[in-house]
């Protein structure tokens, strides 16, 4: 047997644990996720959009 076998094997063993330990999230938790995300979003966009404003006003092109 191969090295890269018995990592295979190991691998797919710890996945499989993995996937065993782990639930699905209720409908409340998968909304509040949701929210969180987009909310991190929408200010990454807006941080974007205020440092590009600055940039233009300040740092007119030529």
């Amino acid at each position: 047997m191969g090295a890269m076998q018995v990592i295979s094997r190991y691998y797919i063993k710890s996945k499989r644990l993995l996937l065993k330990q782990t639930r699905r999230p209720s409908r409340k938790e998968l909304s509040i996720t949701s929210r969180i995300v987009a909310l991190g979003i929408l200010l990454i966009g807006a941080v974007g959009f205020i440092v590009d404003l600055i940039i233009n006003v300040f740092i007119p092109s030529t």
